[in-house]
């Protein structure tokens, strides 16, 4: 049972979706992963829903979408999810109650196989690295 993951964070505050996203497309065409995780998704400009659609209609593929939006103030603004080739049985999630932030699980079936895939975004500032650790 092989297959390909991948993980891309789409870095939502940055302001240069529109030039980096077809890059993001002929990445995922010539990469043709089975499993696409995504990290700050914008829920205004859908950029996770884009993405599924575009490549799908470019490549040929079914990628399915599972998104999960942050919580409390971020909800608004930030998702995190997973473009999927396999079949999605099941989705659940986990708010850290800091920051926003949320743990995002997703079954899947792969060769009749049921497989957990989770996708999460921690904190990045270096004072709270022992957080990561607990």
């Amino acid at each position: 049972m092989a297959f390909r993951v991948a993980l891309l964070n789409l870095h939502q505050g940055f302001t240069r979706w529109t030039e980096r996203r077809e890059l993001i497309v002929e990445q995922m065409g010539e990469l043709r992963p089975d499993l696409m995780a995504l990290n700050e998704i914008s829920v205004p400009l859908q950029t996770g829903r884009w993405l599924q659609t575009e490549i799908n209609k470019r490549f040929k593929l079914q990628y399915a979408l599972v998104q999960q939006t942050k919580s409390g103030y971020w909800s608004e603004d930030e998702a995190e999810g997973l473009l999927s080739r396999f079949p999605v049985v099941e989705t659940g999630n986990l708010d850290y109650l800091s920051r926003g932030r949320i743990a995002q699980v997703v079954r899947i079936c792969i060769e009749k196989h049921l497989v957990d895939v989770y996708v999460t975004h921690l904190h990045h500032i270096p004072e709270e690295d022992g957080l990561r650790q607990y």
